[in-house]
């Protein structure tokens, strides 16, 4: 039997991923390891200087006082053992994960930690309309996803997948690349009845460049966008560049 393991960075309580556990259960047994609270932003954050802490919440359930990265390794060491599951699969995020979403999206961050370890990952995101998300949607997303890890394709097993769904009607699935942005962001400045300046950071509006074949593009036209991600960074046509131009 398969092992899926299951976590996000709304916290074990968020609807999204009660949703996803039990659309995957079909493929076998589910494991969620979440934030005890909600860990949106967070980005790859691991608690190196502070203890964890582990509770079981419910069947097959755990929450971590922790980030989302923390949640996989607790997962693979605590829970099961040093076992690796099949797949990692993190959300259903309430919300995109666009562009540069990745880079702070704690959702996306625990997919990566997952392939960090040796796992095939995922990342899955649902996007809201009149005050609601398709979670549903999202989900079918992720168990078709799932099940392709599952089976063995060798190209789900290479890439971190970043999957977001919008909402009905979907007119069908795009691979892209990601969307470049540029922020407006503000921080709103308060102060507190004892006199004591205190910060809030304020809303941002990201401007999407709106370039072809981008995961934006396919949300806005009512596609799912399906983004592989690498861990690996390096700029290689820079780095190039250099190496060519520059003496060793």
């Amino acid at each position: 039997m398969s092992t899926i393991l299951v976590s996000n960075d709304d916290g074990y309580f968020a609807e999204g991923i009660a949703i996803l556990r039990e659309a995957l259960r079909p493929l076998g047994r589910v494991i969620s390891v979440a934030p005890d609270r909600d860990c949106s932003g967070i980005s790859h954050k691991l608690s190196i200087h502070t203890p964890l802490r582990l509770r079981e919440v419910g069947d097959d359930a755990y929450a971590v006082n922790g980030s989302p990265a923390d949640c996989i390794h607790l997962a693979i060491h605590a829970v099961l053992d040093d076992q690796k599951p099949d797949v990692v699969i993190s959300g259903i995020n309430h919300g995109l994960n666009l562009g540069e979403d990745v880079a702070y999206s704690g959702t996306v961050a625990a997919a990566y930690e997952g392939f960090a370890q040796g796992i095939p990952s995922i990342a899955v995101s649902a996007g809201r309309s009149h005050g609601s998300f398709n979670f549903v949607g999202a989900a079918e997303v992720a168990v078709d996803f799932a099940r392709k890890v599952i089976e063995g394709d060798p190209v789900f097993r290479q890439a971190v997948w970043n999957i977001n769904v919008p909402h009905d009607p979907i007119r069908g699935v795009r691979y892209a690349r990601l969307d470049n942005r540029s922020f407006k962001s503000s921080v709103v400045k308060r102060t507190d009845p004892r006199g004591q300046d205190y910060y809030w950071l304020g809303p941002y509006y990201p401007e999407f460049q709106r370039g072809e074949k981008t995961d934006y593009e396919a949300y806005q036209n009512g596609f799912i966008s399906v983004t592989p991600l690498k861990v690996e960074m390096t700029h290689e046509t820079i780095l190039d560049r250099l190496l060519k131009t520059l003496p060793s």
